[in-house]
């Protein structure tokens, strides 16, 4: 009897760390078969862009690393690895495949959509003339031609130059003297208006915002809206991307609905461009070009 119950603790052992040894191995394999599910992209977005992007940790934060962190809960088959840097340079990198992904307030422009992958709009802009204050005012751009007001030089790979190049090629005899530059801060465009070096320069208002109680701001106007543009996130043309525009663009239509991108736009971007007339007929109007 003895000799038998031992064998029978023996056996019994013998069968507890079977069971135990294949869960381990069930759990090693589900593990490794999830790990190896997860696509990593590469994001950028500019170092110098507050409030849509700017360094926070590792990664990226304002309106942009918000939408990512959202975004990137959301859809688990992803994992996004961000930084930030130079304007020039995310573009730079997102055209060899250094990053995949860039982030930041990207209009549209046929250049861009020709040459990128584009999501579907991630948000609104609200778009201003800022002036200083006792100084020349415009209300339109338009104004801006018929007075010849001297507009502070635009990046030449910010779509704010194509605004102004598209305004220009459809107003022929009331151009705006329109001259690029290199990367340039908000911050830096803004205080040349301040201190009379250029009459006007064209910003979005929550760009303008972060600068507008500094010194150089408190002698700053802003005009009412002159439009809304729409941004997009943009992407390196490749198959693996094109499977993440379509999740991207399934995410942004959820959280266009749920209220999240209003949310986030009234927390980051100081008021809701959802709200200003012609928004809903806007938002997302050239997301197909």
């Amino acid at each position: 009897m003895k000799a038998s119950h031992k064998g029978l603790k023996r056996v019994s052992a013998l069968i507890i760390v079977l069971v135990l040894i294949g869960i381990v191995a069930f759990s090693t394999t589900r593990h490794s078969a999830k790990t190896s599910s997860v696509t990593t992209i590469k994001v950028a977005g500019p170092n110098n862009n507050r409030p849509y992007t700017y360094p926070a940790g590792s990664g990226i934060g304002g309106y942009y690393g918000a939408l990512l962190k959202r975004i990137d809960q959301d859809l688990p088959q992803y994992k996004f690895d961000e930084t930030t840097t130079s304007q020039n340079s995310v573009f730079v990198g997102l055209q060899s495949g250094k990053y995949d992904l860039a982030v930041s307030n990207w209009w549209y422009s046929k250049d861009r959509f020709k040459t990128y992958l584009h999501s579907h709009s991630n948000g609104l802009d609200d778009l201003r003339l800022i002036t200083k204050k006792g100084g020349k005012t415009a209300n339109s751009l338009q104004d801006v031609a018929t007075k010849k007001l001297s507009l502070v030089p635009i990046s030449t790979d910010d779509a704010r130059y194509s605004v102004i190049q598209t305004y220009n090629q459809n107003n022929p005899k009331h151009k705006i003297d329109l001259k690029g530059i290199g990367d340039q801060s908000a911050g830096d465009a803004l205080k040349e208006v301040a201190t009379g070096k250029y009459d006007v320069a064209v910003y979005p208002y929550a760009a303008y915002k972060p600068v507008a109680n500094t010194s150089e701001g408190k002698q700053l106007a802003t005009s009412k809206s002159i439009g809304l543009e729409n941004s997009y996130f943009l992407l390196n043309k490749n198959a693996k991307n094109k499977k993440l525009v379509t999740a991207i663009n399934k995410e942004l239509k959820k959280l266009k609905a749920d209220g999240y991108l209003e949310k986030i736009t009234k927390q980051y971007l100081y008021e809701d461009t959802f709200k200003q007339p012609n928004a809903n007929k806007a938002f997302n109007a050239e997301a197909n070009k």
